[in-house]
């Protein structure tokens, strides 16, 4: 290698941003799609992300006798992850590092960024998210219900979760049936529960639909039919498969505080598609529905059978929001749009 040359990498070596992430897990959902899917990218835009994820998991295990050893051990796998933190220009942050309590964090001496997608102030871990949050250079927040309330503790910039467009693509064709879908965590069942009801009625106007759930584990929705009720495990390889099969997509949501922290990602993945979307208009899913011709919205039982029907019924109403959909997700929610912001904000601490 020539003088020249690595003076050159030198030079760029000096530019770059060490980011240390320390995240709950390699498959948290907030990691993926908040941290990991930007890696890449991040790193052509000069930051460069050394990924520390927990050892032993985010939450205590749920037989109390294991959190004995489980708590000793979070904790220990905490400070070293700070320790090596600490040789970064950045740290970034999700959540406590051991969950519901404020330790090791106090350890951390780089500048902070708090990167927060759900309102994890609330409940028994407000305390501790809130000093968190004070103690951090920068809050990103996933959208404006996070950002106000954390814009009392610090700087705020709002960032939505990023969808990669170049991996959740529509599809030509249709399936053989018409397929209602919902694709989430089984700690959202409670929402689909709420709407077993319009669901029901759907059903039995339209006998050849199924309605279809993506998830970790089965639902209990004894109010449907078992003929018309699928259920595919979710699966990290083919959860864009299972999506594109959706005639239409759903996201019930009950009108409280922790609802309106969500980051509509679940609305973004079907819009992402090419899938109309049926959803309530809580919170950021009510803003997403503002930017365009996408999907209803869905309050009351009677919207949701409404609205499902008209999108069942009329096909080319359906093409149409399903197009625009896609064009607003590419605009505003793609990871190429969203990756350059994330560098220009982790760029900016100091």
């Amino acid at each position: 290698m020539s003088t020249n040359e690595s003076t050159i990498l030198r030079k760029e070596a000096a530019g770059r941003r060490r980011v240390a992430a320390l995240t709950q897990g390699i498959h948290v959902p907030s990691t993926r799609f908040r941290v990991e899917q930007h890696i890449d990218a991040l790193s052509l835009l000069g930051i460069d992300i050394n990924h520390e994820p927990a050892r032993h998991g985010a939450y205590p295990p749920v037989n109390k006798l294991e959190r004995l050893n489980w708590l000793p051990c979070a904790v220990a796998d905490a400070a070293l992850r700070v320790l090596r933190a600490n040789k970064s220009d950045v740290c970034l942050l999700q959540r406590e590092l051991v969950s519901t309590l404020h330790t090791v964090e106090r350890m951390i001496n780089c500048p902070i960024v708090f990167d927060v997608d759900d309102a994890i102030f609330l409940h028994k871990r407000g305390r501790s998210i809130d000093a968190i949050a004070k103690n951090a250079n920068l809050i990103i927040c996933g959208n404006s219900f996070l950002a106000d309330h954390f814009s009392a503790a610090g700087a705020v910039e709002i960032l939505p979760t990023a969808v990669d467009t170049s991996r959740f693509v529509p599809v030509s064709g249709s399936t053989s049936r018409p397929v209602i879908g919902w694709s989430g965590s089984s700690s959202g069942f409670a929402y689909l529960e709420s709407i077993q009801e319009p669901l029901r009625i759907v059903l039995d106007r339209f006998p050849d639909a199924v309605f279809s759930v993506i998830a970790d584990r089965p639902p209990t929705l004894p109010e449907l039919p078992a003929e018309q009720l699928r259920f595919i495990q979710w699966n990290e390889e083919t959860e864009v498969q299972g999506l594109q099969t959706f005639t239409v997509g759903v996201m019930p949501l009950s009108d409280t505080p922790w609802s309106r922290g969500k980051c509509s990602f679940k609305m973004l993945t079907y819009m992402a598609v090419g899938v109309p979307v049926v959803v309530s208009p809580v919170g950021m899913n009510g803003e997403v529905l503002a930017m365009g011709d996408c999907g209803l919205a869905a309050i009351s039982s009677d919207d949701w059978v409404d609205s499902l029907t008209t999108l069942l019924l009329d096909q080319d109403r359906s093409a149409t929001m399903g197009i625009a959909g896609r064009r607003i997700v590419e605009l505003h929610y793609s990871r190429d749009v969203i990756a350059p912001r994330f560098a220009e904000l982790l760029q900016s601490v100091r």
